[in-house]
């Protein structure tokens, strides 16, 4: 298998709502993503924060315990993303930095614990 496709892509999306809070503030949901293989690649290497996506996969939830506490944890995992950013836009995002994405190399192992 290559490396790169054991990468991992986590990282969150902001999605407004359609009203504004007593403060006249948009208000925002933000939705933890998942990415694997080339689109996580694709995805390290196309976009940095800000950036317009669209993004189409599976809602999951699960849950973990740590420190004697449960957690539940819902994240889309991503099966397609669109970059909307204007053309322009997306020649800076090549020379930037990725600021909210954490890239992971995982195994076989990692990817069926998932």
């Amino acid at each position: 298998m290559k490396k790169e496709d054991r990468k991992i892509a986590t990282f969150c999306v902001a999605t407004h709502r359609n009203y504004k809070d007593e403060n006249g503030e948009i208000v925002c949901d933000y939705l933890f993503c998942k990415a694997f293989g080339k689109l996580a690649s694709n995805i390290e290497k196309y976009t940095n924060q800000g950036t317009l996506v669209g993004i189409t996969g599976q809602m999951r939830s699960r849950k973990y315990d740590k420190d004697g506490q449960t957690h539940f944890v819902t994240e889309l995992y991503v099966e397609t993303i669109k970059f909307m950013s204007p053309k322009s836009q997306n020649n800076e995002i090549l020379s930037d930095s990725i600021l909210d994405i954490d890239s992971q190399n995982i195994d076989n192992h990692d990817l069926l614990e998932i």
